[in-house]
């Protein structure tokens, strides 16, 4: 698993996921998710609203976002979705969880100015 980086916003209960240095060309946004694309339509970053109650139920378990220590993921890709099993470490526990995400072929409307 790779680390990513992140930072978690208490105040708005946001939660913001990225791999390194990776630039984004473009993003899709999919309800409480707001997934960032490379060139290669790689995902490099993801946002999460609501991230206590979204993560609660994608881990089955509460983790409290503020005591995040360490965060890695593995992405694969398919044909025509990405899975992401993302890994939160805290100080007391470790949880995991898999978020898929479809291939979105339809270039952003916000993107053709």
């Amino acid at each position: 698993m790779k680390n990513f980086n992140f930072s978690y916003d208490k105040n708005n209960d946001d939660l913001f996921i990225c791999l390194g240095n990776a630039k984004s060309k473009g993003a899709v946004e999919i309800g409480n998710f707001v997934f960032d694309f490379d060139e290669k339509e790689n995902v490099v970053a993801i946002q999460i609203f609501e991230a206590s109650k979204v993560l609660s139920k994608l881990l089955s378990k509460f983790v409290e976002l503020t005591k995040i220590k360490e965060m890695k993921a593995d992405i694969t890709n398919f044909r025509n979705m990405t899975a992401m099993k993302i890994k939160i470490i805290t100080d007391s526990e470790d949880a995991e969880g898999v978020i898929i995400i479809p291939k979105i072929k339809q270039q952003s409307p916000a993107l053709s100015y």
